[in-house]
């Protein structure tokens, strides 16, 4: 998958936005619960659109199904200006069913289409690429599933996968999860 560099920067702050919603000091997984505040302050959170969007963007995390793969990526490779237009896109998709007031409400305010642009285009690459999102390392781990992969490149410990969060959370001087 080919990243334009908007979507490339985005997709590393939407990808830890999510991380950072999924755990709680402690480390319990409360994803669930931040994303059902999220989603029941959406109407507060909608004026973040124009300037803080991926902030705002997890009220439609698991929202999406996509049923052109080639749009969505025809997406996330442009740049602004270049988009397709909603309408044109959220016909190769479908939202959940509890996600859909919060898109009307969204594509009523102004630059609502640009937001649900946005959040398909995070969405996609989030289900797609996962963690790589979140590292910047989005082209490596597209050449890492069609076969060239590196031995254990982001294993820790033993082999198993570590959440690529940590690091960037230990470097800053936190300490690592148990």
């Amino acid at each position: 998958m080919k990243l334009s560099a908007y979507f490339k920067e985005l997709s590393k702050s939407y990808a830890y936005e999510i991380e950072d919603l999924t755990y709680d000091s402690g480390g319990a997984n409360v994803l669930n619960a931040r994303l059902k505040v999220k989603r029941e302050q959406f109407k507060e959170l909608l004026p973040m659109i124009d300037f803080e969007p991926v902030m705002v963007s997890p009220a439609f995390h698991k929202a999406f199904h996509f049923t052109d793969k080639a749009a969505m990526e025809n997406l996330v490779s442009a740049k602004p200006g270049s988009f397709p237009s909603w309408k044109a896109l959220a016909a190769t998709l479908t939202l959940q069913p509890w996600a859909e007031n919060m898109a009307q409400t969204a594509l009523k305010s102004e630059g609502g289409a640009h937001f649900m642009l946005l959040t398909a285009g995070l969405e996609f690459i989030l289900s797609g690429l996962g963690a790589a999102a979140a590292t910047g390392e989005a082209e490596q781990s597209v050449k890492e599933s069609d076969g060239e992969d590196d031995e254990d490149k982001d294993a820790g410990e033993g082999g198993e996968d570590r959440d690529l969060g940590e690091d960037y959370l230990s470097d800053q001087g936190f300490d690592r999860r148990g």
